[in-house]
């Protein structure tokens, strides 16, 4: 039979999900259910003087308004991301004192309906004493470097520096250097489906069941249990389909906790749904950065070392975006030998809504910065950029390559790659004399290039469940939660192979707690490296426990014994052979295997290249050609490869043209809804990208998978960047694209300043 791993499939999910036949969290159908809705604060920072419900109570179908006064069980907060040794604030799960964040809950109003609940929540009146706000970082820096405003200080919740290497040696008085200083906006995660939870008490457990729209059901399931003081085993978890999540539901959320805590209290069935803005203004945001960097080299534009500054915007509570940073730092590196680094960083509290990760998580960021500084060096050394990256990259016979970067006991390890081929690939795709001096149409057209190294996976003990029925049925636990990365698919496709049997009889569950002990969200390019190697690992004990019990029947040596599609038969004898299902017994097999690999991490390698033309009356920017060459290891399937090759794409392309979370310098948020946050379309990407791929082997893990969820995105704002500024250049050559994203603005205005 022909493999399974590797083979183009089309993914089961989803014949369901396009024709509606998708269960999403607020598609539970249950008796007797209430409806949550959360008055919020409209101001960025404020104090809590009083909240007046007195109105909202006596109004048609109002249950119960509760405020933080009467609802003890939250007063611990969330659990707060983060190094030991920065500031905390505490984020509250309801505010009761101070509120820091436009969209920040004061009070949750429970109803008979949606629209009763919304009613009432607008008849609460908060009395809020405005304080001063800080906007995000960008808004919040003044002058030439990344200083924080003298009013400001206060808010640095932690300064540290990476460092690696001889600095001070890199940095010599016949050292050639080129410096920039970069802003990248906050972006959201604005997934298609906004977030929505359904909570119900279980009258079979005496527990309770939720419903939501996560991409972490193990940590929503944590805080919940600890929240309602009960064990975890009685909280069950799901997220059965998700309509998207990028990074930013990768946290638990106050909502989280409260629906569940009303259904609990009320004992019956409560739930919230998110309108678009509401998602817009508290969901987990990304990138919000302000990086300054120098690079030195050798009069041979041979790399010595890089430093500068990083600020990080934390927003108004530490969440999981103070792991941004060191993402951001480690893929600073790219794919070139850095002999030395020396950076700053400062995570910085502003009165935005908490960071998160959203699609690279900080590895976008991160490349951008070297990529664009690579660009700035070769201008000073008078080389092609294409030409300095060819003599700084790391060959093929450095690997493994150990960058010096300072993360966990062994460090940095590239693990595989052939950089050097993939920037030729990426050139090929686009062919010879991309950048022509202009078009007929009076446009500039520009040229540019960035490469990249990905880490992907992270974790360990990644669980897997296979129970095999007597009837020939697989059924497949694992703890991954999905958004749409085709976990179904993926793995059935795995445990076909590995275990020898027929992929349509397997069935596979994720996002649900109630079947396997604990598993780590889905993020960081995971799902392929870890969860697929655990699923091989389960697949394998359960082939082997088969053939331990064929061998009776079949009279022959376990090692002579064979499973293939179902059947089992014996090598060099055609005609013994037998259905693996006549040895099974009949309550079936079951094995649980955890996947606890000695390295996590393996990466990914990428170049992409992209020729743009820039309207110099408009400032607007059209992708003429981009090409992706790509080494993601070994494939599983092909065709979800290219399509989150696609997609990741799409992504990169907002997060350098169109995508900007936009903040007042008080805080006050201006893009809550999609009327003023712009996401690419269809009539954006107008462009298909030109895929290649390069597979070299790794052995950070035994199956030689590599991650592929991000590979699309991470060097996109650098190349279009490069090609932008390399277009500007043939009108201004002192122009420097140091924004993301590239409005049309912007380009105006670099076309007409002299410097």
């Amino acid at each position: 039979m022909p493999p399974h791993i590797g083979r183009r499939t089309r993914r089961v999910e989803d014949e369901q999900l396009i024709t509606g036949g998708g269960r999403f969290a607020g598609d539970i159908k249950l008796d007797g259910l209430a409806h949550a809705v959360f008055c919020r604060s409209t101001l960025p920072h404020a104090r809590i003087r009083a909240i007046d419900r007195s109105a909202a109570v006596a109004m048609p179908g109002v249950i119960a308004v509760w405020t933080a006064d009467d609802l003890p069980e939250v007063v611990a907060g969330l659990t707060e991301s983060g190094p030991v040794d920065m500031e905390r604030r505490g984020r509250p799960i309801l505010n009761r004192d101070e509120v820091n964040y436009i969209g920040e809950a004061y009070a949750m109003v429970v109803a008979e309906t949606s629209y009763q609940a919304q009613d009432a929540a607008e008849q609460v009146s908060p009395e809020l004493d405005p304080l001063p706000g800080v906007g995000d970082v960008i808004t919040a820096t003044a002058g030439d470097a990344p200083t924080v405003h003298a009013d400001m200080k206060s808010n640095i919740a932690r300064s540290a520096s990476t460092t690696y290497g001889d600095v001070t040696a890199a940095f010599t008085p016949d050292s050639i250097t080129a410096k920039i200083r970069l802003t990248t906006a906050r972006v959201a995660g604005a997934a298609m489906e906004p977030r929505t939870v359904t909570a119900t008490p279980d009258t079979e457990t005496g527990g309770i069941k939720v419903w939501t729209s996560t991409q972490n059901v193990f940590a929503v399931r944590a805080a919940v249990a600890s929240t309602l003081a009960i064990d975890e085993a009685k909280v069950q978890v799901l997220a059965e389909d998700v309509g998207g999540g990028f990074g930013a539901k990768g946290s638990v959320f106050p909502e989280e906790v409260l629906t569940t805590l009303a259904a609990w209290r009320l004992k019956r069935p409560v739930r919230w749904v998110a309108s678009r803005s509401e998602d817009g203004a508290t969901t987990a945001q990304g990138h919000g950065s302000v990086i300054e960097l120098e690079l030195s080299s050798d009069t041979d534009g041979k790399l010595r070392g890089l430093r500068g500054k990083l600020m990080h915007d934390l927003g108004a509570y530490a969440g999981s975006g103070t792991g941004q940073p060191e993402i951001i730092l480690a893929h600073m590196i790219s794919a070139y030998v850095l002999p030395a680094m020396d950076v700053e960083h400062q995570l910085v509290y502003t009165n935005a809504v908490p960071g998160g990760f959203i699609r690279g998580g900080g590895r976008p960021l991160g490349n951008y910065a070297m990529e664009r500084i690579i660009d700035r060096l070769a201008r000073r050394l008078e080389l092609d950029p294409v030409e300095l990256r060819r003599r700084n990259l790391i060959q093929p016979e450095q690997i493994p390559y150990t960058t010096g970067f300072p993360a966990g006991r062994r460090g940095y390890v590239y693990d595989s790659g052939d950089y050097p081929r993939l920037l030729e690939l990426a050139l090929e795709q686009i062919g010879p004399d991309p950048a022509r001096d202009g078009q007929a149409d009076g446009r500039l057209v520009g040229f540019g290039v960035a490469c990249c190294v990905e880490s992907t996976g992270f974790g360990r003990g990644e669980p897997a469940k296979i129970h095999l029925a007597k009837d020939g049925s697989v059924h497949v636990y694992v703890g991954s939660t999905p958004q749409g990365q085709g976990h179904e698919t993926m793995v059935a496709l795995v445990i076909a192979e590995r275990l020898g049997w027929p992929f349509e009889k397997i069935r596979v569950t994720a996002g649900d707690t109630q079947h396997i002990p604990f598993a780590l969200l889905t993020a960081g390019s995971r799902s392929a490296v870890q969860v697929g190697n655990a699923a091989a690992q389960a697949a394998t004990a359960m082939r082997k426990k088969i053939l331990e019990r064929a061998g009776d029947v079949l009279e022959a040596d376990v090692q002579d014994l064979f499973l293939e599609e179902g059947v089992i038969g014996v090598r060099g004898t055609p005609a013994r052979k037998v259905a693996a299902t006549d040895v099974l017994p009949d309550e079936g097999l079951e094995v649980f295997e955890s996947f606890d690999p000695k390295r996590p991490l393996a990466f990914s390698s990428g170049c992409h290249a992209a020729v743009v033309a820039v309207d110099p009356e408009t400032g607007q920017v059209e992708v003429l050609k981009y090409a992706i060459a790509h080494d993601t290891g070994k494939p599983i399937n092909p065709l979800t490869l290219e399509g989150q090759l696609h997609g990741g794409f799409a992504h990169g392309l907002g997060y350098a043209l169109y995508e900007a979370a936009i903040y007042d310098t008080d805080g006050s948020y201006r893009t809550a809804s999609f009327l003023d946050y712009t996401i690419v379309t269809t009539g954006e990407v107008g462009v298909t990208p030109l895929l290649v791929s390069s597979e070299t082997p790794t052995d950070a893990n035994p199956e030689g998978f590599k991650g592929a969820g991000e590979s699309g995105t991470i060097p996109v704002p650098a190349a279009i960047s490069n090609a932008v500024e390399d277009a500007l250049r043939k009108r201004n050559p002192n122009a420097v694209v140091d924004r993301l994203p590239i409005t049309s603005d912007r380009i105006v205005e670099l076309l007409s300043s002299p410097n």
